[in-house]
């Protein structure tokens, strides 16, 4: 009993280690309908996965990038960015752009990262783990309606575009309603 109690707690020490040694970043692409959100996933991770191709990055310009691979996404309630379809898509032998976004998904690159600085030399290489986030561009345009009932939003929204001349004749039809 003792021993599964050890292993129970060293268990949670390297859980808890591993937080704050391997960090987390969220990157969530924002981006309008058509964008190019879809394109630019891809194309980043898989630029990240071939290290030479990113030389605005310092940490990849100074070959600090040891290694770069996919893992699994930490929330299996979320769909995995399909990275190698999209990457298939675009480097057919016929290219096509990927399928627009219909719904949320995500995908974690785990990046092997030597340190810089002047105690570089005395710790080892860690695990950087990049959790990209991709969702329908059509959200943004929710975004006004957050706080805000929708008559309020309409209300707003007619306000601003009443100057508009090409909005004539729309105001006008609507105020025949």
């Amino acid at each position: 009993m003792a021993e599964a109690l050890t292993r129970g707690v060293e268990g949670m020490g390297e859980q808890l280690g591993g937080r704050f040694l391997e960090p987390v970043i969220r990157l969530g692409v924002t981006g309008l309908a058509r964008s190019g959100k879809t394109v630019f996933i891809t194309s980043l991770i898989a630029n990240l996965i071939d290290r030479g191709r990113m030389p605005q990055l310092a940490a990849a310009a100074e070959g600090r990038i040891l290694a770069a691979f996919l893992q699994p996404q930490p929330d299996d309630t979320v769909p995995r960015f399909a990275y190698e379809e999209h990457l298939g898509a675009l480097a057919s032998r016929t290219p096509r752009w990927p399928e627009s976004t219909r719904r949320i998904s995500e995908l974690r690159l785990s990046l092997r990262v030597r340190p810089a600085g002047l105690l570089a030399g005395l710790r080892g290489p860690r695990t950087v783990h990049l959790d990209i986030v991709d969702y329908p561009g059509e959200w943004l345009l929710d975004l006004a309606l957050m706080e805000r009932d929708y008559a309020r939003w309409a209300e707003t929204t007619l306000t601003r575009v009443a100057a508009r001349e090409e909005a004539a004749a729309y105001l006008a039809a609507l105020r025949s309603v």
